[in-house]
């Protein structure tokens, strides 16, 4: 029985693509923090921030991690935000393993400039900006981030490698 293994890192990281991939490798199941909480309240992320702003998502996402904390055998793609509130990083640290899938600002903006997912926090940030809001985003939440106990460059991440270093964890 595999402790739950927790991706963190910021929005545009590949925590979801990574972590399905990963979790096939692991023979484990996948777990989407942002799905679940779709699923539970039956409102897309951008609209929960919306219409009941962020305090009300990051207690949402909080009530998740704690349930997903009591699984076995699953890969867990957080929210970019998720480790910086409540106790959720060490609520993870405690649970399974962490594991922060690092970019830099350029390769994050490049990202994100691609994605056709919406980003709550970026909705009204103009794109000239958005390398600087993302580099301020990366040196506030480095502190948790920086927690986790396995750290791995996000831009050509090797999942074989990857899934080795989770096998070896103890």
């Amino acid at each position: 029985m595999g402790k739950p293994v927790f991706l963190v890192g910021y929005m545009g990281s590949g925590k979801s693509t990574a972590g399905r991939k990963l979790a096939r490798l692991l023979h484990y199941d996948f777990a989407d923090t942002d799905d679940l909480i779709v699923a539970m309240t039956g409102k897309p992320v951008e609209v929960i921030f919306r219409e009941d702003g962020e305090d009300a998502f990051r207690l949402l996402e909080h009530t998740i991690i704690r349930t997903l904390s009591r699984r076995i055998n699953t890969v867990i793609a957080t929210g970019g935000g998720t480790p910086c509130f409540y106790n959720n990083m060490q609520l993870m640290r405690m649970a399974g393993i962490t594991v922060y899938l690092k970019l830099h600002a350029s390769a994050l903006t490049r990202r994100i400039n691609q994605s056709k997912s919406p980003r709550p926090l970026l909705r009204n940030i103009a794109p000239a900006d958005l390398p600087d809001i993302i580099t301020a985003h990366l040196k506030q939440r480095l502190q948790h981030y920086s927690q986790a106990h396995i750290t791995v460059e996000g831009e050509n991440l090797n999942l074989e490698e990857l899934a080795t270093k989770i096998r070896g964890f103890r």
